[in-house]
């Protein structure tokens, strides 16, 4: 394979997770969409200066770099805000507060930067936390110099330090639970950091013990979600920093449920908070979807007036327009000039700058009218391919050594030399050794035409749509390991519905459970899967103690047809909970999924929701990369089709088969194996007197003479049945025999 063919720079097309906290492999043109940047720095910046929360719409097409400017925003002014981001939500809309504030802390544990735009040694949570801890330092530091004095502080020293924090914020939010803020100031602490972050991200799985190191009663609850993510933007504003939070990839966002819980989170961050700004990112079909769904008092709030707007008030949105020609060339140039790229030319002798391309190829990628950077990168990452192949098939250079190999001259011209093809871009050099040939001989041969070498077929190579939906696969599914906090039960309910609907054959149809509606602090997700005539129940829980109870007794009526999923990062203990998880597991299947399980979902996700973003509409493959070749992509991949999961989804699904009946017997074979039937005794008739004892005299054959003058013996309490005896022999006449213990009739025979 060509050096330059494994180097292409054209092949990623969009911009993930990944790549958004991955700073130093962020490639950017600063020039290209500089406008709408320029609108979203002065929303940033009016934020820092008023406090009063905004909201702005980010409107393009699949393609038209919105996760990329999100990305550049990050970059470009992560020193002075707070950045969160949070893709996909859920579908649940009573989980959207859940979703959002992990997301925020999950966020906020990533590297803070500094002026230069390099990053600190401390995250954006502790930098937070730095900045609550000022009043109470007798000094005036910056906080990169409180971060570096803190290390030097005794421990005692600094209990006392973040108690008189927390004593401070108290007075600032007397509304807001002690545990909250002491969680918070608990992250200083590096022993309690990591413990602090999970329970103020909302985790239901940590366990007593852990509860008890954090000084906390019990995990937070989901009624104070929403004051949490109120109370951060307020800290944010003390700090001196907005906090910014993006909301991407909401296409799954289309009930009017959904939207009503979205308006109710934006209310209470303009209403009931501060210092916030909210970014939405949308393609041009779900904002029209967004701009008729919205309340005349929300964009009243958030709009601009307008009286040829929907109610009056026009919503505040940034478009993002196509690249124009002098843009694509700088993006083009941006992407061929990476490190390895420059490298291995260097290592060639290589000049140009734009090496395996030529000038030619840069004209045509440029030529026509505006277009979107990603199907730019795509026709390029094409293009790239083609000459890199091209590279490795280039012919070598040979010498003419014979006469023979020349051709014959016709009077009065010079030898005419078989053309060479040159193919691009390794020059071929060809050295003539030809003798001079006498014009006397020239003129008895008569000239003969040489056939030409045709030039090799120029084949366009392109990627096998599996092998590049493997790749990306993996790269989704070593970001997901990356990932500081495990995703929450109610993610992992939202990959399973995924991971559902792209391996089951549709209609799939899906319905919520009842878990939610008797219990209101439920932490996952809780669905019916109905397809193929038969359906699973799938719930999902990483709660504990009294709350895993509480899910645990509202499942054990479940008749086998029920899936409960828990993270491995959640034990389960303690005496009630393992009886009655035992009691569910009898009939019902239990799996505790390990972190390499729970990452493959969470790239199924993310694969997912850039397929509907059209993330992949462009990419150079065979067969193309539409829609239902990707989802075929994946629903083929072996890693997904081998996971433990989907195996145990299959067999809660599978229609529950009848205990077979024996088959029927014979009658001569039922007559012989027949047990000999006891005589019928006839039923008491009302009002008949018993029959007189019969007299005294010989047992004949068959029966058995009762003992005369001697009273019966008491009869057997609790009777065990027996198999029947051999028969007896006949007693002698006169003996008398002893007495038998009277069985109480079937239908007793259990009383007791």
């Amino acid at each position: 394979m060509s050096s330059y063919a494994g180097l292409n720079p054209f092949m990623s097309t969009s911009v993930g997770e990944n790549d958004l906290w991955n700073s130093a492999s962020f490639l950017d043109v600063p020039y290209i969409h500089s406008v709408p940047f320029g609108a979203l720095r002065i929303a940033v910046d009016q934020v820092r200066a008023q406090h009063r929360s905004q909201v702005r719409f980010v409107r393009g097409a699949g393609g038209s770099g919105k996760s990329h400017l999100f990305a550049r925003l990050r970059r470009e002014c992560a020193d002075r805000i707070f950045y969160a981001y949070a893709p996909n939500p859920p579908l649940q809309p009573e989980a959207l507060e859940n979703f959002i504030l992990s997301r925020f802390v999950s966020s906020l544990r990533h590297p803070a930067r500094n002026a230069e735009g390099k990053e600190a040694p401390y995250s954006q949570l502790r930098l937070l936390a730095y900045a609550l801890l000022k009043p109470v330092v007798e000094q005036d530091l910056t906080l990169p110099e409180l971060h570096e004095a803190w290390a030097d502080i005794e421990l005692e020293t600094r209990k006392e330090m973040i108690h008189q924090a927390v004593q401070l914020l108290e007075a600032d939010h007397p509304m807001v639970p002690r545990s909250v803020l002491r969680c918070l100031l608990n992250v200083l602490r590096d022993d309690k950091e990591h413990l602090a972050a999970q329970w103020l991200s909302g985790a239901a799985y940590l366990t007593e013990n852990e509860l008890k190191y954090l000084n906390v009663p019990e995990p937070l609850a989901r009624s104070e979600m929403g004051l949490v993510i109120q109370l951060f933007g307020k800290l944010a504003s003390q700090a001196g920093s907005p906090a910014v939070l993006v909301l991407d990839q909401l296409d799954l966002v289309a009930a009017q449920p959904q939207f009503d819980e979205m308006q109710r989170l934006l209310f209470s961050l303009i209403d009931q908070s501060e210092n916030w700004v909210v970014l939405i990112g949308l393609v041009a079909e779900r904002f029209a979807m967004w701009d008729a769904a919205l309340t005349q008092a929300l964009r009243g709030r958030i709009g601009v007036p307008d009286s040829n707007a929907p109610l009056g008030f026009r919503l505040p949105v940034i478009d993002m327009l196509p690249v124009a020609n002098e843009q694509k060339r700088l993006l083009l140039n941006c992407r061929l000039e990476t490190p390895e790229l420059v490298e291995q030319r260097k290592k060639d002798g290589i000049t140009s700058a734009i090496h395996p391309l030529l000038e030619e190829d840069m004209d045509r990628l440029t030529a026509g009218g505006a277009i979107f950077p990603r199907h730019l990168l795509a026709a390029a990452a094409e293009v790239y391919a083609m000459r890199a192949t091209q590279t490795e098939q280039a012919p070598q250079p040979q010498a003419v050594a014979a006469p023979a190999a020349i051709a014959p001259v016709v009077a009065g011209t010079g030898p005419v030399i078989p053309a060479v093809v040159e193919t691009a871009p390794v020059p071929v050099r060809v050295v003539e050794e030809a003798k001079a040939v006498e014009p006397s001989a020239a003129v008895a041969v008569a000239p003969v035409a040489v056939p030409q070498a045709a030039p090799p077929p120029t084949v366009v190579t392109k990627t096998p749509l599996a092998e590049k939906i493997d790749a990306l696969l993996q790269q989704a599914v070593d970001a997901a390991k990356a990932e500081i906090a495990p995703a929450s039960a109610i993610d992992l309910g939202e990959r399973v519905r995924d991971l559902i609907e792209l391996m089951v054959a549709p209609p799939v149809t899906i319905s919520e459970g009842d878990i939610r509606k008797s219990y209101d602090n439920f932490d996952g997700a809780d669905r019916w899967f109905e397809w193929g005539g038969s359906k699973v129940r799938i719930a999902t829980s990483d709660a504990m103690r009294g709350s895993f109870i509480a899910v645990l007794e509202r499942l054990k009526e479940a008749g086998g047809d029920t899936l409960l999923l828990r993270h491995d990062a959640a034990p389960v203990s303690g005496q009630l909970t393992l009886e009655l998880l035992n009691v569910f597991k009898a009939k019902n299947t239990f799996h505790h999924m390990p972190a390499a399980e729970s990452a493959i979902l969470a790239a199924l996700g993310r694969m997912l929701a850039a397929q509907r973003e059209g993330s992949y509409d462009q990419l150079a493959t065979e067969p193309p990369a539409t829609k239902d070749n990707v989802l075929a992509a994946l629903r083929n991949h072996p890693l997904l089709r081998g996971l433990r999961l989907w195996d145990m989804i299959q067999k809660a699904h599978a229609p529950k088969q009848a205990q077979a009946a024996p088959p029927p017997q014979s009658v001569l074979s039922t007559i012989a194996r027949a047990p000999a039937a006891a005589p019928v005794k006839p039923p008491p008739v009302p009002g008949a007197k018993p029959p007189p004892p019969p007299p005294s005299q010989p047992p004949t054959s068959g029966t058995v003479a009762k003992p005369v003058g001697r009273p019966p013996s008491p009869p057997v309490s609790k009777p065990i049945a027996r198999p029947p005896g051999a028969p007896l022999a006949k007693p002698p006449q006169g003996v008398l025999r002893p007495p038998m213990a009277k069985l109480p009739p079937p239908s007793q025979g259990n009383a007791a």
